[in-house]
């Protein structure tokens, strides 16, 4: 028998699946899915793999064996490695890497190799001097650990071939242990050895009497009930243990991220007609049993979270299986509590900010069966639901959706639509600002379109005031205009709340020399540092760097340093010294580094214990707070110029989506835009919320340029520590690309835009450039670039460089 194996720690440019023999007396173990150690490489280190396909096959070579089993049961279902594959053939990862990304950390293993000594006396005569001299080494080894030291410097020192020789003489005999990097949660638990047990038949103390009569009573329950309920201490049901009568043992216990709510016997949900004939046509859509995918255009407030609500109950109804995904951490309780108020404990959460441990056994409790909805970010798609029957992607429009910092570089929608093919199942996609792809899609009908026009319950959406900052006499010194100061004092007699976007953190995000010009920019990153005043250090929100304020300047030793710019730090001062009775919130990367900080602040300001928010886009999308009348959108323009073609898409999104916070609780509210140009059309169209208008124009511009959806764009990215290499590499991959189009019997439709430089150039120590193509996402475009990718990074001038692709990520 012939196991395929993934290993761990390969490089895309040998990565394949490993032949591996599987012992006769170890076949029933082997199942796809599993995880094994294997010996891998020339130096045989053992490494964990996991078994994705089994030929039943002699090998017509000798191969390696599977030195050891790591699950009694596969730990990846058919379904999810049929996933595996997947990401392999669409996002150029390695097998490894895509398995990485479904399995939460906390499942992998630590492997050990040892090696037991065992001293032979017969053939010395064969040894070499310096075998002998290893060989009295070995003797004089107290322990274990010493073998194994002595063993690891010799093959450090280059004496592989001395070791090799004595596992020849059996000698040394290597073996592997395992340990996994984080154990499951119990709890000692204690039950009556025998239920029909009778406390009269042994002489038992009053103490032993009561524990046995707790027992009888409600069976297995843990030691320290026992100690609190019968008032005794852990000895006396140690000592029933000893006497046979008891039988202690451990049980798993899950470690769960957020406390199950009861269902509340709340009022029938009614949904309004829009919103009823919404729902009418997705369940229409999902009876066909055919994998299908819509998308729900509904304004902000529209109700669009009453539909989710109502179309996952029927799901329940039917037996099936939901996955709820939101674009950012921050709105994932909120989320939560709306659904736990509905459905109770069924639901499982998904996302990074979980601690090992809850990821591990919240996947534990998916894969079981022990839940019917799970709610998280992207790597909620990955959820091993057996029983799929919807997949709900709100806001889906939002770039995090989008994997591109590491590998695999996937779109949360396209492994949806994956899982959806796999299990007839529907995915919606959702959202008042739909990203321009999806849209089309839906209006060249690929996609089915819903649409909800009207806010939820009669609510109004928010009037949007634009303030022209070319008519404040105060911009250039206050990131707040006297307007909008007069509107807050204005919520703050009326007790109602406000919140201030600023996508920018820190105090000052600029420090420059006014005698020479110098500006302090990190020597690890091709980007300016931003001052935060709360620690008194210049910071780099990209490598971490800080360094201490400057007093003078580096480059002529001036003292005329000067502070510009404005970041939430410097907002929340200014709110301050404007109202010193209100009570000020500010949420940002800097104030939210854990789930529970982040939570907190929620939870505070939903309450109403603070009157103002100032933060970064974490307050922009999605959340709900019924008292916020107010909105301020410091800086528009920020957002509108960049280097991606999809600004003006984002700028509009996060534009639109913080007016929406204003006015969801019946009361009527208003929105106000800082902007020094007031004319700019996104600018207007997302004032005016009308997202039609602002499709229509980019899709003009998209046709007119080339980009997507009328094409698909492919990020080639080389980045390494020596500048020259980098450029050598890029150099490189374009004629390699170049010669292997030559001869192509088939076309492949492509437009190479030629090498560039990034926005930031150097980040973390690292020069990056980058190879943009347009070109048609299919099958043979994939085998192509692989090809040329893989043969690249084999050169031997990019040995030390970092070659990728990404498809439809971020382009700066």
């Amino acid at each position: 028998m012939i196991a395929k194996i993934a290993v761990e720690k390969t490089s895309i440019r040998f990565d394949r699946l490993f032949d591996y023999a599987v012992p006769d007396h170890q076949q029933a173990q082997a199942k796809i899915g599993c995880r094994v150690s294997v010996p891998f490489g020339n130096a045989n280190q053992y490494r964990q793999g996991v078994i994705l396909d089994i030929k039943n096959d002699q090998p017509e070579i000798k191969l390696k064996t599977i030195a050891g089993f790591l699950d009694d049961q596969p730990i990846l279902s058919s379904k999810m490695v049929d996933i595996v594959f997947y990401l392999v053939h669409s996002t150029f990862c390695t097998y490894y890497e895509a398995i990485r990304t479904i399995l939460p950390a906390g499942f992998s293993y630590f492997l050990k190799k040892s090696y037991q000594f065992i001293d032979r006396l017969e053939g010395l005569e064969n040894y070499s001097p310096h075998q002998l001299e290893l060989l009295s080494f070995l003797r004089k080894a107290a322990n274990q650990q010493e073998v194994d030291g002595i063993v690891q410097h010799q093959l450090e020192s280059g004496h592989r071939s001395d070791i090799d020789f004595l596992i020849q003489q059996q000698v040394l005999t290597p073996s592997v242990s395992s340990k996994r990097k984080l154990g499951d949660k119990t709890v000692n638990m204690v039950k009556m050895t025998d239920p029909e047990f009778d406390p009269s038949s042994c002489k038992l103390s009053q103490k032993q009497k009561k524990v046995v009569s707790f027992l009888l009573e409600l069976g297995a329950v843990s030691i320290k009930e026992v100690c609190y309920f019968c008032g005794v201490t852990d000895i006396v049901v140690k000592n029933l243990a000893k006497q046979g009568i008891v039988t202690l043992y451990e049980q798993e216990v899950y470690r769960t991220p957020y406390e199950a709510a009861t269902p509340t016997q709340k009022p029938e949900l009614v949904l309004a007609a829009q919103q009823q004939q919404v729902l009418d046509g997705l369940l229409q859509q999902y009876y066909t049993n055919r994998p299908s995918v819509a998308l729900l255009h509904g304004i902000t407030g529209s109700g669009k979270t009453q539909v989710f609500l109502k179309l996952i109950e029927k799901m329940i109804q039917m037996g099936k299986q939901t996955i709820l995904m939101v674009p950012e951490i921050s709105l994932t309780p909120q989320m939560l509590q709306k659904f736990q108020l509905a459905f109770g404990s069924e639901i499982a959460v998904m996302h990074s900010s979980l601690s090992m441990g809850e990821q591990m056994d919240e996947y534990k409790r998916i894969k079981n069966g022990e839940v019917k909805i799970v709610i998280g970010t992207r790597s909620a798609v990955f959820a091993p639901l057996e029983q799929l029957g919807l997949i709900i992607m709100d806001e889906e429009g939002e770039s995090t959706y989008k994997s591109s910092d590491m590998s695999p570089r996937y779109h949360t929608r396209d492994v949806a639509k994956y899982r959806c093919i796999q299990q007839k199942a529907l995915l919606l996609l959702a959202s008042a600002t739909p990203s321009v792809e999806s849209y089309y899609a839906a209006k060249q009908g690929v996609y089915s379109l819903y649409e909800l026009n009207q806010r939820y319950a009669d609510a109004q959406l928010p009037e949007v005031t634009l303030i022209d900052m070319r008519q404040e006499p105060s911009s250039l010194i206050t990131g707040v205009s006297e307007y909008l100061a007069e509107e807050i004092a204005r919520n703050l007699r009326q007790g109602e709340q406000s919140i201030l976007l600023l996508n920018r953190r820190g105090y000052r995000s600029v420090l420059s020399c006014v005698d020479c010009g110098w500006v302090a920019e990190c020597p690890h990153c091709s980007v300016g540092m931003t001052y935060h005043r709360a620690n008194g250090y210049l910071m780099c929100h990209y490598c971490g760097y800080s360094q201490e304020l400057p007093k003078t300047c580096p480059e002529c030793g001036g003292s005329h340093l000067m502070l510009t710019g404005q970041g939430t730090q410097k907002i929340e001062e200014e709110v301050q010294q404007y109202f010193p009775d209100a009570r000020v919130l500010r949420m940002d990367a800097d104030t939210t580094f854990t789930r529970a900080a982040l939570e907190s602040k929620i939870q505070s300001f939903s309450k109403g214990e603070y009157d103002i928010l100032i933060g970064t886009q974490i307050v922009a999308k999605g959340l709900d707070f019924p008292n916020v009348t107010l909105v301020g959108v410091l800086s528009a323009d920020s957002m509108l110029f960049g280097d991606d073609f999809k600004c003006h898409e984002h700028a509009f999104s996060m534009l639109t989506q913080v007016v929406g916070r204003s006015g969801r609780g019946g009361k009527k509210g208003r929105a106000y835009i800082q902007t020094y140009n007031p004319d700019h059309p996104v600018i207007r169209q997302a004032a005016s919320q009308d997202y039609q208008s602002f499709y229509q124009d980019e899709i003009v511009e998209r046709e007119a340029f080339f980009y997507p959806p009328f094409c698909d764009i492919c990020l080639v990215g080389i980045t390494g520590r020596q500048e020259q290499q980098v450029d050598i590499g890029a150099r490189l991959f374009l004629t390699v690309l170049k010669q292997a189009t030559k001869g192509l019997r088939q076309n492949i439709p492509m437009k190479v835009l030629g090498r560039s430089k990034p926005y930031i150039y150097k980040m973390n120590n690292k020069y990056r450039q980058r190879i943009i193509l347009k070109c048609r996402n299919n099958t043979a475009f994939r085998q192509l670039m692989r090809k040329v990718l893989v043969y690249t990074a084999s050169r031997k001038e990019c040995s030390n460089l970092h070659l990728y692709c990404d498809i439809n990520g971020e382009i700066n």
